[in-house]
């Protein structure tokens, strides 16, 4: 068990959060705020969306670092308001 925790790849701790690889490379995360899927597309370049109270936002930036990305889109899903805020 401990050499299967040390030589895993698909967990990672990023903006916070505990990220869980579900493609080859795509993750997903989630807490209180949203859920969270960051992925790298063609162009090597990663991209994200997150899903709060059932409405899915798409990140409107890219950056070619993993860890930068996650900390904007975390950062940015957090600071939105509720879909049901007046």
């Amino acid at each position: 068990m401990a050499q299967d925790a040390a030589t895993s790849g698909d967990i990672m701790m990023l903006a916070g959060l505990t990220w869980e690889r579900t493609g080859k490379n795509c993750w997903t995360a989630s807490d209180r705020f949203a859920n969270y899927t960051i992925f790298r597309d063609i162009d090597e370049r990663w991209y994200g969306e997150w899903e709060r109270d059932g409405n899915r936002t798409r990140a409107d930036w890219s950056c070619p670092i993993l860890e930068t990305f996650a900390e904007y889109m975390v950062d940015h899903a957090r600071r939105q308001p509720p879909a049901d805020a007046p």
